[in-house]
């Protein structure tokens, strides 16, 4: 402590006094290795100043023999402390490489000495002084080889241990390969087998499953499909056989239409039908009732397929049993024929089933032709000359009213008329572009017909411009055609002849007096 009565220690026990440099010191604070007067020690000095009052705090350790073990400790190298002393370089003629090697390779050469820089406590300048010298020892050497070796042993341990790991991994990995592929190309044989079976028709065959993964979940699908083929196999083979069934229906159905049209002098009918299914539901007959005459019953029964066409069976028995009955259908009678035929249909079938029906009973030996139209599209009459008259409905179709009544009509037909009869289905029918036959086309293409074609052959023709017509579309309706057609040679009336009670002449032909319309 500085004050103006002079310096003082403040340590107890302590009579040394360290100098502050004044030239060279730095200021309040310094630490570092100096010399001073002959020793090396490593030295703090901190200085504080209040007032008047100037304290300074010196801390200094001399390097000696207990700093000499610690290192020798630490390093595993013999450090000893030497009296302190400057460095002084080699001069040009001394072996320096020589110093290197004794200082690396132990017991062969002197002890290195330890070079320090310090800075002199009085001129505050840099000096090289040596205070401690080092030599390699073999206990160190040993000591590091073996630290080395443990170092390399560890390394060693844990290679062998990653090395282990993977080996177990790699196995791991073949033996999951192996049974994978075992599993896969035994679930590909299953397969292979279940397919060829099922190739064979055997839709019975099912996969086992061996496994609950993705393969077992493959077997199962497997399994699934198979399942699927078998109900679709059994669907298929019902389906084929309703379609044989089908097909002897419809062979049966043909032989219910005419085989043989009937032969009349001077006029010639024909009828053509075709199903839009496997069978259908229109109707045409014709019955022969001598002396020129022939009954024709035309009907078109609601609906198509099986119930239309057991319908349409149906309905032609209970004609054919009842004409009987009634006489010959013609005149009075054959209104109370149609009436008869409407009360066996009603409600036989149930409430919505029904016939739209044309019946007409043709005398070749006047050429009059008696009908009555419940219902049918009005039939066609072309005159001679071209003209053209339609024989309307009056009256309901037959089953849905089983106290409607009808009356009959008659009509004359002239040499070289014609009598077209058809069912919706064949106006109904369209085209590509959704358009209508239409009865306008019907009564062209009739026209555009040469009058010596008979009737068969202006039913083909009339089959035929329908069936281009509605080329490339599905036919939704059964279509049917009769045609009666009458030579421009045939007589009207035959010696003895029978007249109706009224007549309906054709525009543009001359009217008969010696008939009357019925109505």
């Amino acid at each position: 402590m500085e004050k103006s009565s002079g310096v003082q220690s403040l340590l107890p026990g302590s009579s040394r006094l360290f100098d502050q440099p004044t030239n060279w010191f730095p200021g309040a604070e310094f630490a570092g290795l100096v010399a001073d007067r002959g020793q090396l020690e490593i030295r703090s000095v901190l200085t504080r100043q209040s007032g008047a009052c100037k304290m300074t705090a010196t801390f200094s350790l001399p390097l000696g023999f207990e700093l000499a073990n610690r290192l020798s400790s630490a390093s595993g190298m013999a450090v000893a402390a030497v009296s302190p002393r400057p460095f002084r370089l080699h001069s040009p003629n001394q072996q320096v490489l020589g110093t290197i090697e004794g200082n690396f390779l132990p017991g062969i050469s002197p002890p290195a000495s330890v070079v320090l820089t310090a800075r002199n406590w009085e001129t505050g300048a840099l000096e090289d002084w040596i205070a401690y010298s080092v030599q390699p020892t073999y206990s160190g050497a040993f000591k590091d080889v073996a630290r080395l070796g443990t170092q390399l042993a560890n390394w060693v341990v844990v290679g062998a241990v990653l090395a282990i790991m993977v080996f177990l991994l790699e196995t791991a990995g073949v033996w999951m390969c192996i049974r994978l592929g075992g599993n896969i190309a035994t679930a590909i044989d299953d397969l292979t087998g279940a397919a060829r079976q099922i190739s064979r028709g055997n839709f019975a065959w099912r996969l086992p499953v061996r496994r609950k993964d993705q393969l077992g979940d493959l077997s199962c699908r497997f399994n699934e499909m198979a399942i699927a083929l078998e109900r679709l196999h059994k669907e298929e083979a019902a389906a084929l056989r309703i379609e044989s069934e089908l097909q002897v229906a419809r062979s049966v159905q043909e032989y219910l239409f005419p085989r043989v049209a009937p032969v009349l002098r001077g006029v010639t009918v024909a009828g053509r039908t075709l199903a839009a299914r496997t069978v259908g539901g229109d109707l045409y007959d014709f019955i022969d009732f001598g002396q020129g005459r022939i009954g024709i019953v035309f009907a078109d029964v609601s609906g198509k397929g099986i119930p239309a066409a057991l319908m349409m069976a149906n309905l032609q028995a209970v004609a054919r049993g009842h004409l009987r009955e009634e006489g010959d259908g013609t005149g009075a009678s054959a209104g109370r024929f149609v009436e008869t035929l409407n009360r066996e249909i009603a409600g036989r079938f149930g409430d919505n089933r029904y016939a739209t029906l044309f019946w007409a009973v043709y005398d070749a030996d006047i050429g009059v032709l008696t009908y009555v139209n419940a219902g049918n599209p009005a039939p066609v009459l072309i005159g001679t000359g071209g003209e053209i008259a339609r024989l309307d409905s009056d009256g309901f179709p037959i089953g849905m009213f089983a106290n409607a009544r009808y009356t009959a009509k008659n009509i004359r037909m002239q040499p070289g008329s014609r009598l077209i009869i058809f069912s919706d289905g064949l106006t109904d029918a369209q085209n590509a572009a959704g358009e209508d036959f239409g009865d306008e086309r019907l009564i062209d293409c009739c026209r555009t017909v040469a009058p010596a074609i008979d009737a068969e052959g202006v039913a083909e023709r009339l089959m035929h411009a329908v069936a281009e017509w509605s080329t490339g579309t599905e036919q939704f309706d059964d279509t049917t055609v009769v045609v009666v057609d009458v030579a421009t040679s045939c007589p009207t009336q035959a010696p003895g002849g029978r007249p109706p009670q009224q007549e309906t002449v054709v525009p543009g032909t001359p009217p008969a007096t010696d008939f009357a319309v019925t109505a």
